[in-house]
Parts: structure tokens; sequence; C-alpha cells
């Protein structure tokens, strides 16, 4: 078996970095709109179906190419896919820095781009767990668990001392340097030779063996995984994207203070998520926290409608926060507790990321039609807590099922 297609005992942390931070500029550039859409909307009179089209088509391109995406990777290798991503982020962010004032090339631009990110969100798992030693797997996975928060981080604060000037070009240099780094970063990992760029089949490398084949039940087993992902990916855009609105409209805070309170959240998700990763290198299974996890997320949910209290809206973002930190972490680790870190590649990540995109799409639409259908925020809440709970019964026959499958495999072997 090639080197390159084996995980080896010894963590590489070279390579785990490289491909946490392929992540970390991946959800930069998703997220590098909302900070600046309003000075978009006041520049160029951006009608709201492109404002909002803008992030959309982000996600609508990361649902349609992460499972082919992941085949090709597995057949052809990283390098050329890799390659082919930066050329066309950088070009999408010169296409809309060039025109900025016609919004179906800023479309066009995003639809490159957000090709371009596919292919990145792809390998960062995939790149991350294969460069991770059994020893630090469950660490690296909590890592990974916080690229989209890290990637939001960045672009506001890029973006913050701009926006009072109604200045939005920079944030967007600011995602053509990250690339320009990660194209030379690349050069460099690929002449060492010395990370996992992925599984490939070199010429003249006879040892180098294609990936063991995923079995029937391995692939039930994903898709199991991919739709708690879903799930769990639609109530977390619909929060974070409708929670300012709900305090504003609903609580009556002010909009800076609405904007600070929905901060509480991401900011627990943040130290959670590595914290759930020295759980689970503790031993607790990643399938059996996850159940903890959702039921905890659905709890958060549930408080929302009995806010009549400050103290009372912070202990709700506590909760849902917390859980947001447990929940993602366990679910980056499916693929690799399912099938074992070395047999992770990007085509079991772009099965699961499918989900995740997939749950990007609807989440944000889903709470105003909710909200339309309901008549009230605290009905269209409550039915979003609901709606969690009921993951978690399936959550449990789930984790079932992991453990009949690492038991199956162990037999087997």
């Amino acid at each position: 078996m090639s080197r390159l297609a084996t995980q080896t005992q010894n963590t590489n942390w070279s390579g785990v970095a490289y491909g946490i931070v392929l992540g970390f500029v991946a959800a930069y550039f998703q997220f590098k709109v909302p900070p600046v859409l309003p000075v978009l909307f006041d520049s160029y009179a951006y009608s709201p179906f492109v404002g909002g089209a803008l992030m959309s088509v982000f996600a609508l391109a990361g649902l349609v190419l992460s499972v082919p995406v992941g085949h090709a990777i597995e057949r052809h290798g990283a390098l050329p896919f890799l390659g082919g991503a930066f050329t066309l982020m950088l070009a999408g962010s010169a296409l809309g820095l060039a025109a900025p004032e016609d919004g179906t090339t800023m479309l066009l631009s995003r639809g490159l781009e957000g090709i371009g990110a596919a292919v990145l969100a792809v390998c960062m798992p995939a790149f991350s767990n294969m460069n991770a030693g059994p020893r630090h797997l469950s660490l690296v996975i909590a890592a990974q668990a916080t690229w989209i928060p890290v990637g939001q981080v960045l672009a506001n604060a890029i973006a913050g001392p701009f926006v009072a000037d109604a200045v939005w070009q920079p944030v967007w240099w600011g995602g053509i340097a990250a690339i320009t780094a990660m194209a030379l970063w690349t050069v460099a990992i690929a002449r060492g030779g010395r990370v996992a760029l992925g599984p490939r089949k070199r010429s003249g490398d006879d040892d180098a063996a294609p990936a063991e084949p995923l079995s029937r039940r391995e692939w039930g087993a994903l898709l199991a995984a991919t739709t708690l992902f879903f799930v769990w990916q639609v109530q977390f855009m619909a929060y974070f994207t409708w929670l300012p609105e709900y305090l504003v409209s609903v609580r009556g805070a002010a909009n800076d203070a609405a904007v600070l309170a929905s901060q509480l959240p991401a900011v627990m998700l943040l130290v959670v998520a590595f914290a759930t990763g020295f759980v689970l290198r503790a031993g607790v299974g990643a399938p059996d926290l996850l159940v903890f996890g959702l039921a905890l997320q659905a709890a958060g949910w549930l408080m929302v409608p009995f806010d009549t209290a400050p103290a009372w809206t912070i202990a709700s973002s506590v909760v849902w926060g917390i859980a947001a930190g447990i929940t993602p972490t366990c679910l980056w680790s499916l693929p690799a507790t399912l099938l074992g870190g070395h047999r992770t590649g990007t085509v079991a990540a772009g099965v699961v990321l499918s989900g995740r995109y997939l749950g990007i799409i609807v989440g944000p639409i889903l709470a105003p039609f909710l909200l339309a259908w309901f008549g009230d925020w605290d009905t269209a809440i409550a039915a979003f807590g609901i709606a969690t709970a009921v993951t978690v019964p399936w959550a449990f026959y789930f984790a079932r099922m992991a453990r009949r499958l690492r038991a199956a495999q162990g037999t087997s072997r």
C-alpha cells in the first residue's frame, strides 16, 4: 500500500494543518459576503434576490459537486483538482472586483468561487484524517468542526475596519491573498512528498493499491450520517441567519445588541468543539455523544420561546451553543468512525458534505416559510425544536447501526 494512501501511526502535523487551513479558506470565501452585503446593496442597488443568491450559489455548487469531485479525486489524485480550484477562485474574485455593478456578473463570479471552494471543502476532512494518527484523530476532527465559525470570524475581522467607509474590496483581496498562499503551500508540500494528499496511484508505483471499496452496509451508514448532517445543518443555518432578526422584531433588542447576542453561541461553539475532541479522545463514541448533542440542541430551541428575560436569553444561547459545538464535532467524526481513519477518503467526505450543503440551502428559507405558515416566530421556533428532537431517536438507532458495522468490520479482517 502506498504511503499516500495509508494512515500512519504518527500524526503528520504539517498535513493536518494543510487540510484544516483549506477548510478555513473555503469558509472564508463562503462567508465573505454577509459582512459587506449592506455596502453592496447601497453601492450597486442589487435586488434582494441577487443579494441572497450570492450565498445560495455557493451551497448549490457544493451540493452538486461534492460527491463527483470526491470520486474524481480518488481516481486521478488531488493535485490537478486543487490547481483547478485555486484557479477558479482567483478568477471568480478577479471577475467580482472587475464588474461588481452587474449582479449577473457577480453571481457568475460567486459560482466560480463556489466550485473551487467545493473542492477545498471535500479535501479538508480527507487530508486531515489521512495525516492524523489514531492517537490524535479525535482532536483533529474537533479542529475540523471549527472551520465554518473560523471562516466567519476572519471575514468579519477583515471587513470590520472598512465597511464603515462603504468599502468592501479588501475582503476580496484578502481571499486572493489566501488562495495565493495556499497555492504556494501546495507546491511546496507536493515537491517534498512528505504529506499525504489523498489516495493516488502513480505510474510505476506497483505497491500503490486502490482504496478498499465500501460495502453496502458502509454505504448505508454513510447515507444515514448524511441525513443527520442535513437536519442538523438546516436548524444551524436557520438559527444563525434569523436570530438577530428575531431578537429585534420579537424581543425588542437594538440592532447592535442583537448582533452581539448572536455571537455568544458562536463563541460557545468554538470552545466546546475543541473540548468535545478531548471527550472523544477519552473513548466516548461519537455516535453515542451525538445523541446527547442533538437532545441538547432541541432543548436550546425549545427554550427560546420562553425568553422573557435577558438572563433566560443568555441561558438558551449557551445551551444551544454548547450543543452546536458537540454535534458538528461528532458529525465530522462519523466517516472516520464508520470506516476507519485510513479509509476516510474524498468520496466519503463528499457524501457527508452533500447533506451539509443541502442543509445550507434549506435552512435560511425554511424559517421564514414556517413564520408565514404559523403566523408567529415562537411557534416556528418550537417547530424547529420539535424537528430537532425527532432526530434524537434516529441518532440513537444510528449509534446501534455504527456499533454493528464496526463489529462486522472487525470479524471480516
